[in-house]
């Protein structure tokens, strides 16, 4: 449990800022906390106190989660160390919540070690192809969203659900990644088209150059994939199987480095592990 010299030690603290609402949510299975501060009289000096409060008790010298709320107006939160934010809740709602293309500029501008971005919220208006938030390694946004977030991305895992996209558009993504003309580091990339859209698989498998996984050869591949998730509100690990029939394999010209799709009616999953080749 979270001990009791903790627990007063915090609530001494929230007297002394003075804050309207303070509170701390401890989570016994993983050992993490989460503090939440809302509506205080000095903002800015109350944030980078009470992060600086939590740093000396825990010795905490690593990386912090930002979770921002849709409706948040105003000056971004004072904290330092950011790496993880996330917009919204997930899973997202059809017709919920918006937020504008320029209040993710703002943010990604301020906060500028961001490696984890999670949106689940209905982004307005247009990002440009040189936003920082396509220089972010690891993407999910959970809106309807076009092809453009897939032809600018430049990071190592992009997730994208409600996606409106064409067969053409998923060749695009294939041929550039083969000939080595774009998606270097990518890892994973997991979409899920916006219905009615359908996925046409043999179109895709026809157009580029593939091969079908042989069960009498299974250990030309490798079983399976493993990774820690990003984005922490799917599952801690993420598995990937290879020894199935609707996984292809495919090559990149240059220098041989593999990658796995697989191809559903509704969505489509490519893996290329960082260390296979």
């Amino acid at each position: 449990m979270f001990p009791n010299w903790i627990r007063k030690a915090f609530w001494t603290q929230s007297l002394e800022l003075n804050t309207n609402q303070l509170s701390i949510h401890w989570n016994e299975k993983n050992g993490s906390f989460r503090h939440r501060i809302e509506r205080v009289s000095k903002p800015m000096e109350v944030q980078k106190k009470y992060q600086d409060y939590i740093n000396s008790i825990f010795h905490y010298s690593g990386t912090y989660k930002l979770s921002l709320s849709v409706k948040c107006e105003g000056s971004l939160p004072n904290i330092t160390n950011v790496s993880y934010i996330q917009i919204g809740k997930a899973p997202m709602k059809q017709n919920g919540p918006t937020i504008d293309a320029q209040f993710l500029t703002n943010v990604l501008a301020k906060y500028l070690d961001t490696h984890t971005l999670s949106v689940d919220a209905s982004i307005v208006g247009e990002l440009p192809k040189d936003s920082p938030f396509f220089q972010v390694q690891n993407i999910a946004v959970g809106s309807r969203r076009g092809p453009e977030y897939i032809h600018n991305f430049v990071g190592r895992h992009l997730r994208l659900s409600c996606v409106t996209v064409t067969d053409q558009d998923i060749i695009q993504f294939l041929q550039k990644w083969m000939s080595n003309e774009a998606y270097h580091n990518l890892e994973t990339f997991v979409i899920f088209v916006d219905h009615p859209l359908i996925i046409n698989a043999d179109l895709i498998r026809q157009t580029i150059e593939c091969e079908d996984y042989d069960p009498n050869e299974p250990e030309k591949r490798p079983e399976h994939f493993v990774i820690d998730a990003p984005f922490d509100y799917l599952m801690p690990i993420e598995r990937y199987s290879f020894w199935k029939d609707n996984v292809v394999e495919i090559k990149r010209a240059t220098d041989g480095k593999r990658a796995f799709l697989a191809i559903y009616p509704t969505h489509l999953q490519f893996i290329a592990p960082e260390n296979l080749t």
